[in-house]
């Protein structure tokens, strides 16, 4: 095929386009969710309003201070600092030589603690408790750690570094915690539970538990959404384009074909017009094909060796000799005088 390369790009591009597309859906879904969820006053008022709509709100934007529900939990590396909610990670920062062959910097995950206590988001007297905080696609915490110790390597480890293609710079330890105290806004499925409230993660669109407002979450997937559009149009815009290639040499390839075809009809049907007129008129029985009965015979089946076929019925006739019904391992012309 003469259009290989193009079908390659094609398939890359139209992976690309569908992973583009995804994301484009994804972020529409979500802007649209957070266009159309209410935002609650934390209030009286509140647990009136999930009453009226069943003891649910399947998306709905919450804005209080975070309250530990008991006794909050003390930051591992800053025993001063009291959150709800606690990250640790443990990063390798690494040199890593890539297929071009060329070094580049690299940071990899080792270990990962989580750790939570219950709380609420109140404002006055009155809360929302928070569920399953940890599982919120975006958590705005607190960096309260932050360390880097760099690695020191021995000659070998320079040198067993080089050949297997990986070499150690430094770990890096850090805490993130989301403090109480903090204001922050929450959006997610809200549930009345009795006579408490309660928010969870939503099957509506991700769970959020940031510092921005509902006017700025809005602007900010609105603007990811346009941009991933954007890719959208440039990706499929490529398919269109390297579509419109290989079906223009598809076309030029089958026109060559049809063309040389029609040649191929024409010269053979002069061939024959000549043959004909060349033949003489006619024929006993015995100079006629078996077959047709008409033309005379021109051709012989081999090995059996019978001359039984006009050049027409030949063309058709490929398997078996029509006289002794032997197989046919070859055709050749045959002169007859």
């Amino acid at each position: 095929m003469d259009f290989v390369q193009e079908a390659v790009f094609l398939g890359v591009d139209v992976l690309v386009l569908g992973l583009c597309f995804r994301e484009y859906y994804q972020l529409k879904k979500i802007s649209k969710a957070l266009k159309d969820a209410p935002q609650l006053a934390i209030d009286d008022t509140l647990t009136d309003r999930l009453r009226k709509s069943g003891n649910k709100i399947n998306y709905g934007v919450i804005r209080g201070t975070v309250t530990p529900i008991g006794n909050p939990m003390h930051a591992v590396m800053s025993p001063s600092v009291t959150g709800v909610l606690q990250i640790m990670k443990l990063n390798e920062h690494r040199v890593a030589r890539g297929f071009a062959g060329f070094w580049a910097e690299q940071r990899k995950l080792i270990h990962i603690s989580c750790n939570e206590v219950p709380f609420k988001l109140a404002s006055g007297k009155l809360g929302v408790e928070v569920v399953d905080g940890l599982s919120a696609e975006i958590l705005d915490m607190d960096t309260v750690y932050d360390n880097y110790e760099p690695s020191s390597l021995s000659l070998f480890d320079h040198i067993f570094g080089f050949f297997s293609g990986v070499r150690q710079k430094g770990m890096q330890t850090t805490e993130e915690v989301l403090r109480d105290g903090s204001f922050i806004t929450a959006v997610g499925e809200l549930e009345l539970d009795g006579d408490s409230v309660r928010l969870q993660p939503s099957t509506v669109a991700p769970m959020f538990l940031t510092t921005a407002t509902k006017n700025t979450l809005v602007k900010k997937f609105e603007e990811a959404k346009n941009s991933m559009l954007f890719k959208v149009i440039v990706c499929g815009t490529i398919s269109a384009v390297l579509v419109g290639l290989i079906a223009k040499k598809i076309y030029r390839r089958k026109k060559m074909e049809w063309e040389e075809q029609k040649l191929r009809d024409k010269l053979d049907k002069s061939r024959l017009q000549r043959r004909v007129q060349a033949r003489q008129q006619v024929f006993s029985d015995e100079q006629r094909c078996v077959v047709c009965v008409d033309n005379p015979k021109e051709v012989i089946c081999l090995p059996c060796g019978h001359v039984c076929l006009c050049e027409n019925c030949a063309q058709k006739i490929k398997l078996n000799c029509p006289v002794c019904r032997s197989k046919i391992e070859t055709k050749a012309a045959a002169f007859i005088t």
